[in-house]
């Protein structure tokens, strides 16, 4: 059952995932970290420390404990996760893992994703079309894109 459940989160989680990353290792390690940053918050893990990036030779590298069994696991933060929109990432992710119905994308961040190549070309794109902009921040991407005829 577990593994369905784990199964179940990250079919969730994907098309946010593929937003940030083309590769699979790239995608893998964004679900890792995201994972362990939510379990912070779920009270499940312990944020222990960061190593500070002039002692690694890449990567800023994170330890976390898991507070049930004591064991601590070593995470890179992603590459492909750009520092300013982490925290609205973070919760997006929080969003779509919790699996709670009728919730909208965070508006920031769905304009970081599709502001400028979709929304600001769309022939919606004004405030009185606030249903149509809302099936877009509930699907996560722009379903009701139509690029304005010049």
């Amino acid at each position: 059952m577990v593994y369905k459940a784990t199964q179940d989160i990250v079919g969730r989680v994907m098309p946010l995932l593929d937003l940030l990353a083309t590769r699979t290792v790239d995608k893998a390690r964004l679900l890792q970290y995201l994972s362990a940053r939510s379990g912070v918050d779920w009270g499940v893990l312990e944020f222990m420390f960061e190593v500070p990036d002039d002692l690694i030779e890449f990567d800023r590298m994170l330890t976390f404990r898991d507070r049930a069994s004591g064991a601590e696991h070593r995470i890179r933060y992603p590459s492909c996760l750009p520092t300013e929109i982490e925290p609205l990432v973070l919760e997006e992710y929080k969003r779509l893992a919790g699996g709670r119905v009728l919730t909208v994308m965070d508006l920031d961040l769905f304009n970081h994703f599709f502001g400028a190549t979709h929304c600001a070309h769309c022939r919606w794109n004004d405030t009185t079309n606030w249903q149509i902009h809302r099936e877009c921040h509930f699907e996560g991407k722009p379903v009701n894109y139509e690029p304005v005829e010049d």
